[in-house]
């Protein structure tokens, strides 16, 4: 198939279109002459013809009746002094019909022709219409004037042509915008391993290219960015493993320093040396934790009984409850018997979950946790009383690093919890879900998980 431009296309359309116009006129006046040609409708001329060819036998017949009158005419008769004696005028219309005939010798008055016979003692006055007329005494009171209908059939029937002849043409173009339309999807979610199809129309075949390019742009960029953020995770990983090894050294040396006798000055900078150690401790495992989450953890699936691993859960978590003076209520319902999970990865994002609604709850608040089975997902609701999330929180909480301009009470968060559970969630082909609790006011994060 050939490469067309746009201007060639509307070429053919106007075309078309004008053909179409063409045939339509062609054919409706061809039938119109036809049915002329059959009788089927009078136009003026032959009105006028019978209306002469009959005027002699209207002049000498000794009464006027309406089979003397010419088809498709209205009579009326007058006195030679212009009164009325029948026909099938109305009787409020014949003294202006008189005056306007008789007395200001007119011959027509819109939408009318008027003929006048001069009988012995009577006036004869017809009157048609100044139009082709059906015969058909139901068409013609319907559709007075025949060429009106034929104007307007043509024009109908333009419209019809116009209409389909737009719908074509439409259709074509949105078969050939759609491979744009295509290419342009699979660019902005980034699946670049896709040939791009040519629509065999010049301009957009053009912006085909183009985009062809773009995306092979595009391909290398993020291929390079791909690498060069995994080389980065991995040294990241490989450099916080390294750090385990001298910090394991400095908590072995000073745990000797403490079995010997220290002074005063000494034991102070033993603690300050284990306050350091264990903050590096914390370090090491949120640098593991990000290079982890960011690659992808390795799963290791079981199927275990959910119940009695909600039970341990609520051991773990009713633990770190008291710790901080908070009161723990949990349900479950419709939860299944077992569930396909790797336990202690799900354990690792339901911690994350609950610790980050432990830093907001206020002291001797209570911490809500719904556990229930929905459209076979388990959803694990986490619902604290603390201010809830900002606008900003539910948009970007997620992601790693984030920190939310609301206070904690420690320094110890680098915005990892709720990034590394929705990692973990979507490894299970699950997602987390933020909200703010209408009934609390505080946070709600949904772990939900497939079984």
């Amino acid at each position: 198939m050939g490469v067309r431009k746009l201007r060639t296309v509307f070429m053919k359309y106007a075309i078309f279109l004008a053909l179409g116009v063409f045939l339509v006129a062609f054919v409706n006046i061809a039938l119109y002459l036809f049915e002329v040609e059959i009788g089927f409708i009078y136009p003026i001329n032959r009105m006028s013809a019978e209306i002469e060819n009959a005027r002699g036998n209207l002049q000498s017949a000794d009464r006027i009746t309406e089979n003397e009158i010419p088809p498709l005419c209205e009579f009326a008769l007058f006195t030679k002094d212009g009164k009325y004696i029948g026909g099938s005028f109305d009787q409020e219309e014949t003294a202006s019909v008189w005056k306007m005939c008789i007395v200001n010798n007119q011959t027509s008055s819109k939408p009318y022709l008027y003929a006048v016979i001069d009988r012995t003692d009577e006036i004869l006055i017809l009157r048609y219409r100044m139009t082709a007329q059906f015969s058909n005494p139901l068409l013609h009171r319907i559709f007075p004037s025949a060429d009106w209908v034929l104007i307007a059939v043509i024009i109908l029937e333009i419209l019809l042509l116009l209409i389909v002849l737009s719908y074509l043409f439409g259709k074509y173009l949105g078969n050939k915008m759609d491979k744009l339309l295509t290419a342009v999807k699979k660019i902005e979610q980034q699946d670049l391993n896709f040939e791009v199809e040519k629509s065999h129309l010049y301009e957009i075949d053009l912006t085909l290219d183009a985009l062809n390019h773009m995306k092979l742009a595009l391909k290398k960029s993020l291929t390079e960015q791909w690498q060069a953020d995994r080389l980065r995770q991995e040294q990241i990983s490989a450099l916080a493993h390294d750090l385990k090894t001298p910090l394991t050294i400095i908590r072995g040396n000073t745990e000797l320093l403490y079995d010997t006798d220290l002074t005063t000055e000494q034991q102070e900078c033993a603690d300050y040396i284990t306050d350091s150690y264990t903050q590096m401790q914390v370090y090491v495992k949120t640098l593991i934790d990000l290079s982890t989450a960011s690659t992808g953890y390795r799963l290791n699936k079981e199927i275990f009984n959910f119940s009695d691993y909600l039970k341990q859960v609520k051991v773990s978590i009713e633990a770190l409850c008291r710790t901080k003076e908070i009161h723990l209520q949990m349900s479950m319902s419709d939860i299944p018997t077992q569930l396909t999970a790797d336990k202690v990865l799900l354990g690792r994002a339901i911690q994350n979950v609950v610790n980050n609604a432990l830093d907001y709850s206020p002291q001797d608040g209570t911490l809500h946790i719904d556990v229930y089975g929905k459209d076979n997902f388990v959803e694990i609701s986490v619902t604290d009383e603390g201010g809830g999330f900002s606008n900003e929180a539910l948009q970007h909480a997620q992601e790693q690093f984030f920190m939310d301009d609301q206070s904690r009470n420690s320094k110890l968060h680098f915005g990892m919890g709720l990034y590394i559970a929705k990692s973990i969630m979507e490894q299970h082909n699950g997602e987390l879900i933020l909200e703010n609790s209408k009934s609390t006011g505080g946070a709600k994060v949904i772990l939900k998980i497939p079984f």
